[in-house]
């Protein structure tokens, strides 16, 4: 997988889905590092081969995630089971932007490539989700191209 960089995120992590996801990477042989720099706290997720990053800021009761570094198809895997990462990270990308047909042709691309990958896994969880995404995003490409 190649480096996929995550920024402007706000995903409400908290205590519970946090402990899932931190028992889930150690369960798969990564380890866990935390580090702190500049009020953010920073969950370094890594092996021998990758170093995935996940930076959040704290707030009282729960973790908000704000930005990811990722390099393993595992962690996203695990990041998809437990917050369902996917699908926030783009819903929060898509609210920001103004919507044109290039941004909505460049997610179905993306997650064409996503589901690619999760049915060469098996992950039905994902490959569901995924699809449901992109009927969303067909939907949308079908509206903004009529209404040209």
């Amino acid at each position: 997988m190649e480096a996929t960089h995550y920024d402007d995120l706000s995903i409400y992590v908290p205590k519970n889905q946090l402990d899932k996801l931190i028992n889930g990477v150690l369960q798969d042989k990564y380890r866990i590092f935390w580090g702190f720099n500049k009020g953010r706290m920073i969950l370094n997720i890594y092996n021998s081969e990758v170093n995935n990053k996940l930076i959040f800021k704290r707030h009282k009761g729960f973790l908000e995630l704000v930005e990811a570094k990722l390099k393993s198809p595992n962690v996203l895997k695990l990041l998809d089971n437990d917050i369902d990462f996917t699908m926030k990270a783009a819903s929060k990308n898509s609210s920001n932007v103004k919507r044109n047909k290039e941004t909505v042709y460049n997610e179905i691309d993306h997650f064409l490539i996503e589901l690619s990958y999760f049915k060469k896994i098996g992950d039905e969880q994902s490959i569901n989700n995924i699809k449901d995404k992109l009927a969303e995003l067909t939907h949308e490409w079908n509206r903004l191209t009529l209404s040209r």
